[in-house]
């Protein structure tokens, strides 16, 4: 009787299992609060709207914990290294996981992760294309399927936009070709671990709607379009039009933006080597357009990618030149920005072909303790690269053609897991980073990385772990600690000391400097949490208003600081207050800056209808100390303005879902300085103390 009783309470559980798998709610995701949690303090350097798109995109294709790799369990930016390795083993020994809430049941997973985890994680009985459907079928049936329209506005005007009155030369002065509005429209349709089709399109304020193929404009200033297949035969993955590639640790190719430095100080510091993406963003320049596909060959994945697309660039004549040594056409640069408002911008679009063709092959050892991958590339541009020489750039790329050869690899031992990559260029300059992120006890988490790059290495779509925004001309040393002490208390703390044996940016000499970050939480309960966190940085800098040849660099400080309150009154009704500040100091330099903000949101919840408001307050001495405050905004689009001098902003963001497949988006947003007179400067200048925007956007969910 007793073993009946025991397989029928078994069989109930199993059940309910499978019928939580199936049903459980998938909560929304507050993108903004959860990027936040990542950065230190925001920068106007780093790409952030590249990260807020990898994020949405991993919420509407959410990973399947039962069928997911360690490199997509980690690319969440959740899971400790304990965590993902401990998930694997659970898998391993138990099989298929029936709910999410199983988790549970896994050691060192508390409800806080996992609550986290939810928006980003499913629980599947099968894989999405294996239930005999043809892929035209599943197409129609994919419920991950929706168009979206923005339109934004500036409602001031701007110089771009105003009438070119003659100069006493009788010269028209350069204005913005197209009207004020900036256009988006996206549709995509996607199943995880199956397919994905879509295209995005954008126009940006001032440039023109039209159809001109001699100006190489259609329609839509810049228009991307992808179809990724995953899972047919040995093709782990095959992808058709834009799409992007990530290896190693980004010393070469690198997907889009990634974390590095930030108040997550351990999870976020390793690349993850997911390979192929569809290509989603509007970001005209990180981007590869052709084919590309992965083949699975026992414990080795190939991958063969091939890309042909243009490229903005300042093309001139050799006959235009006074150096002799140039005797063809050339392009002085490279320009990423994607702009087309003037008739200087326009004339630069598409200019010169690059193409690419590269090969990759990782090993898998069966078990999951370490892998190992080779890659070479090759890129050429038909018209060379020839920059003005100058003392800064002697080491920079210079030509038509340029090759990659790298070597990566992974090792895990129990909670640690050790990470590196070393990669070459054409031009023989070299590029390492090594580190390792682990556990070493309960609710204790710590990294470490070293780089090593030399100032001629050369690679277009590199992004590894660094404090410059280039792999070049840098060494380093970088530590990282979590600590969960209680289950309401949280510290996070990390340390990078680092060096620029050459010329640097603001830097006329060999420099260095280091820079440390603290934070620490408490989460009183699920409804109230709070933050204090302290930043600072020294580095050694070109002395402002030096003129002579010795002693011109000076250490410069830069101090941050943040405390910040989230409180929940009750289903509907939520608060935000935050305080920051900053201080900028040169020794022998310049007395020290200060600058202060203090912002207050107040946001509603009603079901149908939410409402995101926020009031703030800035003052600060000088640009050198302006405040970066991360803002909601609508579905894919990213705000985060940098905020000087003496005044106030205010947003407003309401979405409204009248049915289950419509959902529209309103947001104003409006700056005002008080101690100046205009806003902006050049073609952007405002003849106004104020600055007002519009946002309006509409997706249809078929």
């Amino acid at each position: 009787m007793m073993k009946r009783s025991l397989l029928f309470l078994l069989l109930v559980l199993a059940f309910v299992g499978k019928a939580i798998a199936q049903t459980y709610p998938r909560p929304e995701i507050q993108v903004e609060d959860f990027i936040e949690k990542l950065f230190n303090l925001q920068s106007s350097d780093a790409n952030y709207e590249d990260l807020y798109e990898q994020m949405l995109l991993l919420y509407s294709n959410p990973i399947d914990l039962n069928n997911a790799s360690p490199e997509e369990l980690r690319n969440t930016y959740i899971l400790s290294e304990q965590q993902v390795q401990q998930l694997l083993l659970h898998r391993q020994k138990t099989g298929r996981l029936l709910s999410i809430y199983e988790l549970q049941s896994v050691p060192s997973f508390d409800l806080q992760t996992i609550y986290a985890l939810l928006p980003f994680a499913v629980v599947n009985e099968v894989p999405q294309n294996q239930d005999n459907k043809g892929l035209l079928t599943r197409i129609r049936e994919a419920s991950n399927n929706s168009l979206i329209l923005r339109t934004t506005r500036t409602l001031e005007q701007q110089k771009g936009y105003t009438d070119a009155l003659p100069d006493p030369n009788g010269e028209l002065p350069k204005r913005y070709l197209g009207d004020k509005n900036k256009l988006f429209a996206r549709y995509r349709i996607s199943h995880p671990k199956d397919f994905s089709l879509g295209f995005t399109t954008e126009k940006d304020p001032g440039e023109q709607v039209m159809w001109s193929p001699s100006k190489k404009v259609y329609g839509m200033d810049f228009w991307s379009a992808h179809l990724l297949l995953e899972n047919r035969g040995i093709f782990r993955k095959i992808v058709f039009g834009d799409y992007q590639f990530m290896f190693g640790q980004g010393l070469v190719y690198s997907a889009g933006f990634a974390v590095g430095k930030g108040a997550e100080p351990v999870n976020t510091v390793r690349r993850s080597s997911l390979g192929l993406r569809p290509y989603t963003s509007v970001l005209e320049g990180m981007f590869f357009r052709g084919a590309g596909a992965t083949m699975a060959l026992k414990n080795i994945e190939i991958t063969v990618l091939g890309s042909q697309k243009f490229v903005d660039g300042n093309i001139q004549s050799s006959t235009d030149t006074l150096d002799t040594d140039v005797s063809e056409d050339f392009a002085s640069s490279i320009n990423i920005t994607g702009f087309h408002r003037t008739e200087t911008e326009l004339a630069s679009k598409h200019s010169n072909k690059e193409t690419m063709l590269t090969v990759a092959a990782v090993y898998k050892e069966p078990t999951g303790r370490y892998e190992v991958g080779v890659l070479g590339t090759t890129v050429k541009y038909e018209f060379p690269i020839i920059r003005r020489p100058s003392i800064y750039n002697q080491f920079d790329f210079n030509g038509n053609q340029n090759q990659n050869l790298s070597v990566s690899g992974q090792y895990n031992y129990q909670n640690f897991s050790f990470f590196g990559e070393a990669a070459a260029s054409k031009s023989g300059g070299h590029a390492a980073v090594a580190g390792l992120v682990g556990s070493l006890g309960k609710g204790i988490d710590v990294s470490m990385v070293v780089r090593d790059y030399s100032r001629d290495y050369h690679a277009f779509y590199s992004n590894g772990f660094g404090e410059a925004t280039r792999n070049v001309n840098e060494q380093g040393i970088y530590w990282g600690l979590k600590y969960r002490f209680h289950p309401k208390w949280q510290a996070a703390v990390y340390y990078d000391r680092f060096r620029f044996p050459y010329l640097s940016f603001q830097s006329d000499g060999p420099s260095g400097g280091q820079e440390y970050l603290g934070r620490l939480t408490y989460s009183p309960s699920k409804t109230v949490s709070m933050f204090v966190q302290y930043r600072d940085e020294t580095k050694l800098r070109n002395l402002s208003g030096n003129t002579g040849k010795t002693d011109f660099l000076s250490p410069t400080h830069r101090q941050n600081w943040v405390i910040q309150a989230d409180a929940k009154a009750n289903s509907w009704l939520s608060f935000r207050t935050r305080v920051q500040g900053s201080r900028w100091h040169q020794e022998r330099g310049s007395s020290p800056r200060t600058g202060i903000s203090l912002s207050q949101d107040l946001n509603i919840d009603l079901g149908k209808v939410s409402i995101s408001n926020r009031f703030s307050l800035f003052d600060t001495d000088d640009y050198n100390t302006r405040q970066y405050l991360y803002e909601k905004n609508v579905l894919y689009a990213f705000s985060i303005p940098a905020l000087y001098g003496r005044g106030t902003r205010v947003y407003s963001l309401i979405q409204y879902s009248p049915t289950r497949k419509i959902d529209i988006w309103f947001r104003i947003a409006r700056t005002f300085q008080k101690d100046q007179k205009t806003i902006g400067s050049a073609l952007e200048e405002i003849n106004a103390n104020h600055k007002t925007d519009v946002v309006v956007q509409l997706r249809y969910n078929f």
